[in-house]
């Protein structure tokens, strides 16, 4: 059964596919771009249930103090992709 995406889902995911290659954002910075400044675990959620990380890059979302926090495939890959 596919899932609904949420329109905060879909403007968060639109705003990782901005993250330039080499860069990262945090959860908090993310929240803060489509205008939910006190969304960062909603922003952590919305990544989780990201079905396409291939084409939305959340692995280049970081926590607040920039350390690599939760990934799907591990927080080892997401070092390794970024």
């Amino acid at each position: 059964m596919k899932q609904e995406r949420t329109r905060f889902q879909k403007k968060g995911w639109q705003e990782l596919k901005q993250i330039p290659y080499g860069k990262t954002k945090t959860y908090g910075e993310i929240a803060k771009l489509i205008d939910k400044p006190k969304a960062s675990r909603a922003i952590g959620m919305a990544n989780h249930n990201n079905s396409i990380m291939i084409l939305v890059l959340c692995h280049r979302v970081v926590g607040a103090d920039r350390s690599l926090t939760g990934y799907a495939y591990g927080v080892k890959i997401k070092n390794f992709l970024l």
